[in-house]
């Protein structure tokens, strides 16, 4: 995740127009929601997937895909909806699952965009949730601390990898409970929570058991949404 000023990143806006262009993938276009006259760019984020399938092996196939293909036909239906992908990063999820009573594995990709309002990226989030198949996908917007519709914050951990943070779920219920898991960054091994603000114990907690050190942790605050069925 990054912070409330989205860095610079490596875009994929020209293959995803090749690729609407080619016909190379399907795009799900979600209805536009109302705009100012002034669009602006608030940085947000976008963690989703284009697997279905659940697995409960850390060191499954679908573990290892580099979710290329994903990527570019993430950025067209992000571009079709009013939003741009500012970048992206992969990222490995382990969540818990109350049903199989163990943690799940997911490889996903975590889309930093830049909209122009709450309401594009709703829509942006249910545009991909439709063309992936997807039951929900979470979305991050960045807000100052104290605003009105903060209601959650990120926090980003260095060096924990996933199987300290599945054995870290497995021993904590609560945090099973209230956070349902977290992701590591595939690149450099660091840990993305997603909290209420009512959940910083919690989180702080669940690092700890982790191996991570709090006091080398970032969190930023905004808006969460889980878009779902």
């Amino acid at each position: 995740m990054r912070r409330c000023i989205v860095r610079s990143r490596r875009t994929l806006s020209a293959l995803a127009a090749l690729l609407v262009a080619c016909g190379g993938s399907s795009s799900w276009v979600a209805p536009a929601p109302a705009r100012g006259e002034e669009p602006a760019c608030r940085p947000a984020e976008i963690f989703a997937t284009n697997n279905t399938a659940v697995s409960t092996d850390p060191d499954s196939s679908q573990s290892h895909d580099q979710l290329q293909l994903f990527e570019m036909q993430a950025a067209a239906t992000i571009a079709q909806n009013g939003a741009a992908m500012t970048g992206s990063r992969l990222v490995n999820g382990v969540l818990w699952s109350d049903e199989l009573h163990q943690n799940t594995y997911e490889r996903s990709r975590e889309f930093h965009v830049c909209v122009v309002d709450a309401p594009t990226l709703h829509n942006v989030a249910e545009a991909l949730r439709n063309q992936f198949d997807q039951g929900s996908v979470l979305t991050f917007e960045y807000l100052p601390q104290g605003a009105p519709a903060a209601n959650a914050f990120t926090i980003d951990v260095p060096d924990i990898d996933a199987p300290r943070l599945g054995q870290a779920l497995m021993a904590d219920a609560v945090a099973r409970d209230r956070l349902l898991g977290g992701s590591i960054s595939t690149d450099d091994h660091t840990l993305i929570l997603v909290a209420g603000n009512d959940d910083v114990d919690i989180a702080r907690r669940l690092v700890n058991e982790a191996g991570g050190c709090w006091r080398a942790a970032t969190i930023t605050y905004g808006r969460r949404e889980l878009v779902e069925t």
